[in-house]
């Protein structure tokens, strides 16, 4: 059977990334001073990740096409879980196929071990948190963004005698850069008898001492406490995982989502031990990333943009309409900066400017976008 010849469609994929990442990054044929993405410390593009992701291709080539569970694991497979539960100080780790993925493995879970019957969602968090609570089939309740008052409320209102609520919600929820209220979280999950899970993946690697995330951040330490994440941002690698006690993680391994998944690329593998070794060992980056959003934010401060004054790496604004928005977008392509136009979860209809600073940036690079973009204010 042959189609009928159709139109050229639009592409959704506008800007083509054609080098590898960095604060200077190739996009459609041009070199841009990049302020976007997520890759924080840039280690997307580290030599030392680069060269172990090649070490282990050469040895256990692209991949062992069965899943985990037959005869997939490799002996960088275990080292990577042993690597990610050391890093976040739990008893193990499962390693994923994707960060996506860590959510949905991760409620199939605690629902086998009867950790909730319900599960009260933030309203803005991400995809891969509401769709893996609706693949578990349990009532699934929306909560007001961040708002604690409401989350009480709903669960009075929905929580019967007996049942226990699951609180999820982003960690560090990336356009606006707004923390989740885990301490109230947890207090609400204590007074129900429920849990708490936290999709960290925004958070992992930059917030906390040690960098992990935003139990650490705000000194939170429970049984009742559980998270997912991936090492696609901060870590440089890809991949998700879901770090907790000994038969919790055995359930995420055992679970539908493992098995019926095939193994995880062992050169992937070896780049997130690399790149778990390099923010461990090295938190003088973590420190440059602070000092950097710090210094951003002065500088769009002077502006008259409204920010908030933290160490978060994440600057975003909204202009009275998405057609300024886009021309502000273009302009600073037309300097060569490229900075994000996006409509995602929690950006409103128009979408939002976002602007992301790493540990790579200089300081006359981040005056460069500064000053940019203050001329076309």
């Amino acid at each position: 059977m042959t189609a009928k010849r159709q139109e050229p469609k639009e592409s959704p994929f506008k800007h083509i990334m054609e080098s590898k990442v960095g604060t200077k990054t190739k996009l459609n044929g041009k070199e841009y001073l990049y302020f976007a993405g997520t890759g924080y410390f840039q280690l997307q593009s580290n030599p030392e990740m680069i060269q172990a992701a090649v070490e282990a291709t050469q040895k256990f080539g692209i991949g062992s096409a069965t899943s985990r569970t037959i005869s997939g694991t490799t002996p960088l497979l275990l080292q990577l879980e042993e690597k990610i539960a050391d890093f976040f100080g739990t008893e193990d780790a499962a390693y994923l196929p994707s960060g996506y993925l860590s959510n949905i493995a991760g409620f199939q879970a605690l629902e086998k071990l009867n950790v909730f019957n319900i599960i009260f969602i933030d309203e803005s968090s991400h995809y891969s948190n509401i769709g893996g609570a609706l693949i578990t089939g349990k009532k699934v309740v929306k909560f007001k963004h961040r708002d604690v008052d409401d989350l009480r409320e709903k669960i009075r209102t929905h929580l019967k005698n007996m049942e226990k609520p699951l609180i999820v919600s982003d960690g560090l929820f990336p356009i606006w850069a707004e923390l989740a209220p885990v301490e109230a979280y947890l207090k609400i999950a204590e007074e129900f008898d429920g849990a708490v899970w936290v999709d960290d993946s925004h958070a992992v690697g930059i917030l906390g001492e040690n960098g992990r995330g935003i139990y650490e951040y705000f000194h939170l330490d429970s049984d009742r406490l559980f998270m997912g994440g991936t090492l696609s941002k901060a870590f440089g690698a890809y991949g998700g995982f879901v770090t907790g006690n000994t038969a919790f993680i055995r359930e995420v391994k055992t679970g539908h989502v493992m098995t019926g998944s095939s193994a995880p690329p062992n050169a992937l593998v070896a780049a997130a031990i690399k790149g778990l070794e390099i923010v461990k060992n090295h938190p003088e980056i973590r420190q440059n990333l602070w000092n950097n959003a710090f210094y951003l934010k002065n500088g769009i401060k002077s502006l008259g943009l409204k920010v908030d004054e933290n160490h978060l790496p994440i600057v975003t604004f909204r202009l009275s309409d998405s057609n300024k928005m886009r021309h502000i977008h273009q302009k600073l392509m037309d300097k060569g900066i490229y900075i994000q136009f996006v409509k995602y979860v929690g950006s409103g209809a128009d979408g939002v400017l976002r602007i992301v600073v790493t540990s790579s940036h200089t300081k006359p690079q981040i005056d460069y976008l500064v000053s940019s973009l203050g001329v076309l204010l």
